[in-house]
């Protein structure tokens, strides 16, 4: 699950609990963040933070083990190979690109609201102080994703086939054995625009599935 995904199923999470914590949904994001940046995530020393941090983990797990998301990676994965993409790059597609054709998918007000307060929050000093980065220039780095994220604004509820493929190609770039050519690009284009629509109609069901599986994380 993507970044936006953790933001909207933290905010529903905290609906449920009658509550709102901005920390908490940045804590849900900060694993994603810290991957896009290529550091470890940080230490945090609030106890929302370190709160939404584990509910990331317990969010995937839920996420990337609920049925519904393995037969749509499973059949995307199988498609792609079947146009030319190696098993690597399909493997890679199927999962990654899933996941932000469901950003669009999962947008509505309340979660781009919830989103963009978690940003807001991470830029602010009282938090910003509060996390500790294993590199030196982790905070700077961190500091100037979350001004371009605020600078861009709330997610859209169509993102265009040809902006998938791009994003997949620019994120797999540095990945000698799954960067994609513009052959597997135009691919994959074609892949975004024949599954966008059943993955927009399938997201209610997975996000069902997933809190199922969240929620009995929570029993055990």
């Amino acid at each position: 699950m993507n970044f936006f995904g953790h933001a909207m199923i933290a905010e529903r999470y905290e609906a449920t609990r009658g509550a709102f914590r901005a920390e908490f949904v940045l804590g849900a994001m900060l694993p994603d963040f810290a991957s896009m940046l290529r550091v470890r995530p940080p230490r945090a020393l609030l106890p929302e933070v370190n709160a939404g941090l584990r509910f990331h983990h317990l969010t995937d797990d839920a996420f990337h083990g609920a049925r519904s998301f393995l037969e749509i990676s499973g059949e995307a994965s199988r498609f792609l190979m079947s146009q030319g993409l190696s098993r690597g790059s399909a493997r890679a597609v199927a999962h990654v690109g899933v996941e932000l054709l469901l950003d669009a998918a999962f947008v509505s007000k309340r979660a781009n609201e919830a989103y963009l307060s978690a940003i807001t929050c991470a830029l602010t000093t009282r938090v910003a102080e509060q996390l500790s980065w294993a590199t030196l220039d982790g905070s700077i780095r961190f500091d100037e994703l979350c001004q371009h994220l605020r600078r861009r604004g709330a997610l859209p509820t169509q993102i265009a086939p040809e902006v998938i493929a791009e994003r997949l190609r620019n994120i797999l770039a540095d990945r000698p054995r799954l960067t994609l050519d513009d052959a597997g690009q135009s691919v994959v284009r074609d892949w975004a625009t024949r599954v966008g629509p059943s993955i927009l109609s399938g997201a209610p069901l997975l996000l069902q599935e997933v809190e199922q599986r969240l929620a009995s994380s929570f029993e055990r």
